[in-house]
């Protein structure tokens, strides 16, 4: 409700891209540590108070931007929001690891990973339609929606999650016969998920950012009016739920999770290129078009690293632990997109944003070939599950 109209909301209160971005920021730092505080509680709260409870709150706040309080309010209500917000997706994907089954794993990663791209569609699509009215009323869907789908959490929760699933002990064979070999895995685990986190952190910026900027890039490199570039700007998250099934048909082709985000990330760094290519001949058609791509692309590696490689290591570590941690580092990248991205700006230009993000692409795809080249340098062990 606030990225999607981001652009009317700075001419309405006159601020800078710099200030409007830090809304985003405090959004999503508060956001990212509270993801790292559910990755280990998630365990323990009731999820059925606390999940509809969230969603309350965050329809509260929703309704008090409603009102358009002083601009210097804002950024205060949506830390509190992305509090609340932090809540969900750890608490999510935990549920789910505890009540599916494995016949249905593929299923769950689909549906969790559209579930974001969903949500974005609904916000700059109805936020397209009510800046025929008046900005403001977009957060009215941010009050609605929460509302009504926490009641519904709240009544079925208990006949959702009665039935759970257990998992069977790993046949003999495939246990680490000796602690070196224990610790062998365990080592694998910890490495995987360090490099991953600097690519879920890289991968957000990146998303985030133009999800951030999009309309505002629109309306002033061609002109374009507020509800215009809004509706334009829904190629990105339409383009998010190919993304989903790229990482899936991509997962079958390359198991090693590393290996497969390296071949993203080096398409999504030539993808940006064309960006800056198409900006530069001023071909608002071309931009839209690879922006969509790109949308494509980062809403893949997304999947790959939020919903893929929990569900499918879900034997092994905790999925609400592993969810959480590796949504916190997506915030992280996302944090300094909203708040970076609009001071860059301010200063430069958006071809020069642009070619930034191109060149930290470029870096998550050598640091994945370097990761590999590592991993394949220390040990020709292969470790089941992606790793």
């Amino acid at each position: 409700s606030y990225s999607a109209n981001i652009a009317p909301i700075i001419d309405f209160y006159g601020v800078n891209r710099e200030t409007a971005g830090l809304v985003n920021t405090f959004f999503f730092i508060s956001y990212g540590v509270g993801q790292l505080l559910n990755a280990f509680l998630c365990k323990i709260y009731p999820k059925r108070y606390v999940i509809s409870g969230a969603l309350w709150i965050s329809a509260l706040i929703n309704l008090l931007l409603f009102f358009l309080p002083s601009f210097e309010y804002i950024k205060y209500l949506w830390m509190l929001n992305g509090i609340c917000q932090s809540v969900l997706w750890p608490s999510l994907i935990l549920i789910i690891g505890e009540t599916i089954e494995p016949c249905l794993t593929k299923q769950a990663m689909f549906v969790t990973s559209i579930a974001g791209v969903s949500g974005t569609l609904i916000a700059y699509g109805g936020s397209s339609l009510l800046n025929l009215i008046s900005f403001r009323y977009s957060f009215l869907m941010g009050v609605a929606l929460p509302a009504v789908i926490g009641v519904v959490w709240f009544i079925s929760y208990n006949t959702l999650t009665e039935e759970k699933y257990i998992a069977e002990p790993a046949p003999a064979e495939e246990e680490a016969s000796t602690s070196g070999g224990r610790r062998s895995v365990a080592g694998a685990i910890v490495g995987l998920l360090a490099v991953c986190a600097v690519f879920a952190a890289i991968v957000n910026l990146i998303k985030d950012g133009l999800n951030t900027w999009i309309t505002v890039i629109l309306k002033e490199q061609f002109a374009f009016d507020d509800s215009i570039s809004i509706i334009l700007s829904l190629v990105l998250p339409l383009c998010g739920v190919f993304g989903s099934v790229i990482a899936m048909q991509g997962n079958k082709l390359i198991r090693e999770f590393r290996s497969l985000i390296g071949v993203m990330y080096l398409i999504l760094s030539a993808l940006l290129l064309g960006v800056i290519f198409a900006l530069r001949i001023d071909s608002a058609l071309m931009t839209i078009l690879f922006f969509g791509v790109v949308s494509c692309l980062t809403n893949a590696i997304n999947t790959v690293l939020l919903s893929i490689m929990p569900l499918a290591l879900r034997d092994r570590v905790n999925t609400g632990f592993l969810a959480g941690f590796m949504n916190a580092c997506c915030y992280a990248g996302s944090a300094v997109s909203a708040y970076g991205l609009g001071k860059i700006a301010d200063g430069k230009s958006w071809i020069f944003v642009i070619g930034v993000l191109l060149v930290i692409s470029a870096v998550a795809t050598v640091l994945a070939g370097l990761s590999v080249l590592l991993k394949n340098t220390r040990s020709n062990k292969t470790v089941n599950g992606g790793i």
